[in-house]
Order: structure tokens, then C-alpha cells, then sequence
């Protein structure tokens, strides 16, 4: 199997940044970022809301999940420097921009910890998941 444009090159000079994922991993880390935890918890009211395009609907969020993750890893492969979002939206839209994309992410991963840690709540103590939730952010 060849190598993939999104590895490292051994004839390329070092960098401070070590690429050792290909298209496929990044996709992967990509889409279980997305997933999350959302899989053990959101069954019911998803079936409740959507009733029989449950399915059509899994399937379609997985498609946006792959191709976000897709262009994210070819984002990450163009520009190998830090700053993910923040830096494509500040190269691409200017700094204000990859400002408010920085700002939303950390939001948004926030959000989605809150929520990993409400779900262990749910599944260790349903009586007191939020204290639980509480102890799992304190802990990590």
C-alpha cells in the first residue's frame, strides 16, 4: 500500500508537529469525536422523534460526520501547524474569524464533556447523575 499525502514524507525536512495519522485515522478520530457518547444515550428519544426514518436518519448524520472529518483531515494535511479550527478560519477569513471558530470549539467540546459525564451519571447512579457528573469533570 502506498503512502498517503497526508503522512509525512522522511525526505521532508523536521517539523515541530509529528504527522503520523493518514486519511483513515484522522477520519475515525474524526467521527467518534462526533458520535461520542450520544450512542448510549439519545436512542429513545431519537426512535420517539423520528420513528421509522430512525435509520435514514443515523445514516445521513453518519455521511456529515465522515465528510467533516474528511475535510477537517485534508484542512489539517494543508496547514500542519497548532490551532485546528482557529487556525483554518484565521488563514482562510482572518483572525476574527478563526477566533469565533476557536471559541465555538472549545464550547462545543465542553458541552460534549459535560455531556460524556452526565451520561457515566446516568449509567452509575441515575439517582444523583448530575453529583456524578460533577465528580467525573472534577476528576479528569
Amino acid at each position: 500500500m502506498g503512502q498517503s499525502h497526508f503522512e509525512q514524507n522522511p525526505s521532508d525536512p523536521p517539523s515541530r508537529l509529528q504527522r503520523s495519522l493518514g486519511l483513515g485515522s484522522a477520519v475515525v478520530v474524526g467521527v467518534s469525536a462526533m458520535v461520542g457518547t450520544g450512542v448510549f444515550a439519545v436512542w429513545q428519544g431519537a426512535l420517539e422523534r423520528s420513528g421509522r426514518w430512525l435509520v435514514a436518519a443515523v445514516v445521513l448524520a453518519a455521511v456529515v460526520a465522515a465528510l467533516n472529518a474528511t475535510s477537517t483531515a485534508r484542512l489539517a494535511a494543508r496547514h500542519p501547524e497548532a490551532g485546528g479550527v482557529y487556525a483554518y478560519g484565521r488563514i482562510y477569513f482572518g483572525r476574527p474569524v478563526g477566533v469565533v471558530a476557536g471559541v465555538v470549539f472549545i464550547i462545543g467540546k465542553t458541552a460534549s464533556a459535560s455531556a460524556a459525564a452526565l451520561t457515566i451519571g446516568l449509567y452509575v447512579w441515575p439517582q444523583h447523575a448530575t453529583q456524578v457528573a460533577l465528580g467525573a469533570i472534577a476528576i479528569a
